[in-house]
């Protein structure tokens, strides 16, 4: 079995840990020092996704798909396979479009710029450049992962919804640095032993149960709160509520709802949650989400996909600073295998049932054809019925009457004989008949 952190599924988590690379670019491009862009990165960050949220909330994920993330901005930078002075300045030059499609209003815009340049000692218009810039970049990363996890309108306004928990103060306050074991009451009564006596056998088999117990504990506490080292990196900063207000997005209390098939002790063995199977070898690679606090999320197959898919660009660390590669590289796959495929006659739930189309039925059952093909044929027979009916009953076609016609004239034209008479026969004929 394979954990993923549900922070793979969070934008905020997933933008922040993909485009620190891009700090020194982006530092440039709006003239700050590397500690005012890091530190900006987060803000700026939180103002987006919470705008993006709010424009979610208004036109819904299909608005979002075509009038976001199909815009032509965004299609000429999934162009750029890497991040160099090309892609930055690419950026720039999109960057006005994408700000005012995505805020709505410069004013939001420039409210939002001047308030992360009084967190980070910097002036507006350098602030306001590093926001707009951020806006297309956001754009384009979050185009590919929604582009390659398959997301439809549906599931795009499942994702959205699952943010708000992400961003709430509850989960960063839960995430703490894990501290040495420390000992319970049983334990320091246990240990207070006094110091000149002698351990005994008791004694010294009470010491050796009470350190297993403990590092039994230490064992369940850093395997139930400990993530892996990599899915710790690049934790963002805490969001700050004031971007709710700013971009008027209300944060609605979402409990991911559970289908009922998903509660059965058959599906939660199929996708490797139960105990049962965590010995068998072909469930060994399944994913799941690890468990983190305040964070709740249904084990459906696109959100692991699209899980998993995160994880994998994130690994790669596609956006660090290089030149063009010759050959883009090949988009993320994930084997359905993985996300819970099985030969079991396991009933599917209901994100999981496949969508099935109606395949286009061929020429000779359409009804439509069918029709004219039967209203030509019935004419042609007509047509051929009526042609010998008059044939057997002796009746001439106009077409041959008219030929016959014709060729009467010529005949009557080709008798007519023209005689040229000579004058002095005709005064010796009159002569002759006095």
């Amino acid at each position: 079995m394979t954990s993923i952190s549900p922070t793979r599924v969070s934008m905020y988590d997933f933008l922040y840990q993909d485009i620190q690379p891009l700090v020194p670019l982006l530092a440039d491009a709006a003239q700050l020092s590397l500690p005012q862009t890091h530190l900006a990165l987060g803000a700026s960050l939180q103002a987006i996704v919470s705008t993006l949220l709010s424009y979610q909330q208004l036109h819904q994920g299909q608005a979002v798909r075509k009038k976001l993330f199909g815009r032509s901005a965004v299609k000429e930078l999934r162009q750029y396979n890497s991040m160099n002075f090309a892609t930055i300045k690419a950026t720039l030059y999109h960057r006005h479009d994408a700000a005012s499609a995505l805020f709505g209003d410069s004013a939001r815009v420039i409210k939002a710029s001047e308030r992360i340049a009084t967190q980070i000692d910097a002036t507006t218009p350098q602030a306001q450049t590093l926001l707009t810039c951020l806006c297309v970049i956001v754009l384009r990363e979050l185009a590919i992962l929604t582009d390659y996890s398959q997301l439809d309108n549906d599931e795009m306004n499942k994702w959205f919804a699952l943010q708000p928990q992400f961003l709430s103060k509850a989960r960063f306050t839960t995430i703490e640095p894990i501290g040495p074991v420390t000992l319970t009451d049983t334990d320091d009564e246990d240990a207070n032993v006094e110091g000149d006596a002698v351990p005994t056998k008791s004694t010294m088999t009470r010491t050796e149960d009470s350190s297993l117990e403990s590092e039994q504990l230490k064992t369940e506490r850093l395997e139930s709160s400990q993530l892996d080292s990599d899915q710790l990196i690049s934790t963002p900063p805490p969001f700050d509520s004031y971007w709710y207000e700013l971009t008027t997005f209300k944060p609605d209390n979402h409990e991911p709802v559970q289908d009922m098939q998903q509660a059965t002790a058959n599906y939660l063995k199929v996708i490797g949650r139960s105990s049962e199977n965590t010995q068998q070898g072909r469930h060994n690679d399944l994913l799941m989400f690890a468990q983190m606090p305040a964070i709740a999320l249904p084990h459906q197959r696109w959100l692991l996909q699209l899980a998993k898919i995160s994880d994998i660009y994130l690994h790669r660390n596609r956006l660090r600073i290089t030149s063009e590669p010759t050959t883009p590289p090949t988009p993320p796959l994930v084997s359905l295998g993985l996300i819970g495929g099985n030969n079991d006659n396991t009933p599917a739930t209901t994100s999981e049932t496949p969508i099935k189309y109606d395949a286009p039925l061929p020429l000779w059952k359409n009804p439509i054809i069918l029709i004219i093909i039967l209203v030509i044929g019935s004419l042609g027979g007509l047509a051929t019925l009526k042609y010998q009916m008059k044939k057997s009953n002796g009746a001439i076609p106009a077409t041959v009457v008219v030929l016959k016609q014709d060729l009467a004239e010529e005949r009557q034209q080709q008798d007519v004989a023209i005689v040229k008479v000579n004058d002095e026969d005709k005064t010796r004929d009159a002569e002759a008949n006095q």
